[in-house]
């Protein structure tokens, strides 16, 4: 059956919705890291507090910019005309599952095949 226009604009806006707030945060992560890296550090601990910030905040950093990859990635695949296939068995992921996470590229049995599988790595 596919999806209606108005289900493809509704996922479109809401995309677009999570890719601008996750640009803002990794923005603010980035700007925030050269703050603080540009900062004087008075004592040994508080170089350490900074540099364990700094690495946690660097690592969300990566995880945002991965799901900002999967979000452009989505929205491409609806100007594409195949947004909302499963990548591994082509089939079409149901529209709540991907109202409740847009940029997902798997159906739920072929993601838990797919987390099952990197588990056993």
């Amino acid at each position: 059956m596919g999806l209606t226009k108005e289900q493809l604009a509704t996922l479109r806006d809401k995309l677009l919705q999570i890719r601008q707030a996750l640009v803002n945060d990794v923005d603010n992560i980035q700007k925030h890291s050269n703050d603080e890296f540009e900062s004087e550090v008075p004592d040994v601990n508080d170089d350490a507090s900074r540099t364990y910030s700094r690495t946690v905040m660097l690592s969300r950093g990566e995880v945002d910019r991965h799901q900002l990859k999967l979000i452009d990635e989505a929205l491409a695949s609806i100007e594409r005309g195949d947004y909302g296939t499963c990548t591994d068995c082509e089939s079409e992921i149901p529209f709540p599952r991907l109202l409740s996470v847009p940029y997902v590229e798997r159906c739920i049995d072929c993601m838990t095949k797919w987390e099952q599988s990197q588990t056993e790595r």
